[in-house]
Formats: C-alpha cells, structure tokens, sequence
C-alpha cells in the first residue's frame, strides 16, 4: 500500500512512520525540513507544509491512504490554529480527493468541547473541513485522547512532578476522568482504521478501559511505576489559572512560543475527556495491547537513559 502522510516529525507521526515502514507499506512523508528530519529507512521525504498546494498533490500522488497528523497545538496568536489545522486539513482532503486516496483526519477529543479553547475549535472545526473538502471520497476523522510514551517531552513535567512525591488534578465535581493511550497503541489504532473503519464517520479513540482513568489512579499507576507512593492534591481552578497565566505571559515577553494554550485551563477543568461515542474499538478490531501500567514503566525507562528523570 502506498501511504502519504503529513505530520511524520511529530510524536504520534514518528511512531506512525514506523509502524508503516515496519508493515512494508510504500510511505510518502511530509517535512518542512527534510535535512532535519530523520524519516525511519525507505521513506520517502517531500519537502513542503501545509500551506504548500504542490507539496500536498506531490505527496499524495498515487496514494491508497492520506494520514493527515499535522497541525499545530500551541500558538501565540489564536487565528494561527485556524489557519494550519482547519485550512491546512482542508488543502490535505482536497490532495487526497485529487488523487483518489481515503483521507484519514487526526483529531483530538478536545473537539467533543469546542468552546474549551481556539485549539479545541480548529480540530472541531477540521473535522467539518474535511467532510466538505472530500465529497464522495471516502475520509474519516479519528478523536486521539491524551498520548504518552518514550519521546515525548509533554508528559514528562508530570513523570518528575510524581517522581517528587505529589500527584496534582483538577479540583472538579465530579472528579475528572480521561482516556489516556501509548502511543504505539495510537499508531496501529491510525493504521486500523484507515484499513478498515467505514469511512464518513469520526471515530473516538479511548484506553484500555471503558471509563477512562482518573487522576488519582493515573497518580498511583505512575507512582508504582516510579517507586513512589504520590501525595494527591486536589488543585483549586484559581491556583492552576494564575499559574497558568504567569508562565504564558513570561514565555510570551520571552519570545516563545507559550507551553500552555490559551483555554488550557478550560481543558484541565473539563471533568469527561473518556472515548465514549463511535468508538473505534468497536468498529474495527483494533484494541490497545499497552495499558498504563506498562506503558508508563516503558516511558519512565525512556526518560531515565536519556537522562531526564
């Protein structure tokens, strides 16, 4: 199978162009800087982005599947969210539509609330994109939950905050619950249904469990996985906000792009982030093989050959 894919540089899209490569499928990645990017062996590199009409025809050209994974999740400016993830997913359906190959659209589950956050509208707003870009060619939309796993420097802040002795969550009624999955587990859960999901259809992607996980057993797992026996605190939504709101102004004066989003403290607070509606897992066979207590073990392993916990 030819693949096309966009967003390969990214965690979930390493993992993903690996799984591919592994399959024996013939893949097509997008970079903007192909110099930079190290695409596992026989890949093939287009160099483009989004906004890159040509790159996108080039990538998809004799394409069974486009995997479209690129987007951004962290902006200075609110209007940037709309303009990469909702234009760019509508240039990548019309590539997809051009060269007759089923469009598979990452989103987030942050769309399920797309008043929480500008970021949480543009993969709602996506979603709708690409329904209408495609017409009669077959596309579907995936809702991924949180992601962890070796590489990825998100969760990392959390491993060490456990690694100290606390376990902090969101002071919310009733207590909050999310889906939480490996990423490895994401990347064969892409590659599932775009072999086999019914197309014109967003899917949820959840755990191993049907309820999701709460914070304070996502505490506990990790603090097992660590060694620890975590302090849970139960965080009040004024003490999250002046925080949150601190460190964006400070790395905005800095010149960086902000770690926290604007709305961020909307998505901490929203007590439901559990896979519940059109799961994937039932209309395909894909299934997680990785639950959390495995899982954290291989990314706290991770993190400490490399040094950074």
């Amino acid at each position: 199978m030819r693949v096309a894919v966009t967003g390969g540089t990214g965690f979930v899209g390493g993992a993903l162009l690996s799984e591919l490569a592994a399959a024996g499928h013939e893949v097509s990645a997008l970079a903007r800087n192909p110099l930079t990017f190290s695409a596992p062996a026989g890949v093939r590199v287009v160099k483009g982005d989004l906004d890159n009409d040509a790159a996108l025809q080039e990538l998809a050209h004799d394409a069974s599947w486009f995997l479209n994974l690129a987007g951004v999740t962290h902006a200075r400016q609110r209007d940037v969210y709309a303009r990469v993830n909702v234009d760019g997913a509508l240039r990548a359906a019309r590539a997809a539509k051009d060269a007759g190959a089923k469009l598979i659209q990452i989103s987030s589950l942050s769309a399920r609330a797309p008043d929480t956050s500008p970021y949480a509208r543009s993969k709602f707003d996506s979603e709708a994109a690409i329904a209408a870009a495609s017409g009669e060619n077959p596309w579907l939309a995936l809702r991924l939950p949180a992601i962890y796993g070796p590489g990825d420097l998100v969760t990392l802040p959390y491993f060490k905050l456990v690694k100290s002795g606390l376990a902090l969550a969101p002071k919310t009624d009733p207590p909050a619950r999310a889906s939480i999955l490996y990423v490895d587990d994401a990347a064969r859960a892409i590659t599932e249904a775009a072999k086999s999901a019914p197309p014109g259809v967003t899917y949820e992607i959840g755990d191993e469990r049907a309820d999701g996980h709460a914070w304070s057993e996502i505490g506990d797992i990790l603090g097992a996985a660590l060694g620890k026996q975590p302090r849970h605190i139960r965080v009040p939504r004024p003490v999250i906000a002046a925080y949150h709101m601190g460190l964006r102004r400070a790395e905005l004066a800095l010149g960086r792009n902000p770690s926290v989003r604007e709305g961020q403290i909307n998505e901490f607070f929203h007590a439901d982030w559990v896979a519940r509606d059109n799961l994937l897992s039932i209309a395909t066979t894909w299934q997680p093989l990785v639950g959390l207590k495995e899982g954290f073990a291989k990314t706290a392993l991770w993190y400490q050959k490399n040094g950074l916990l």
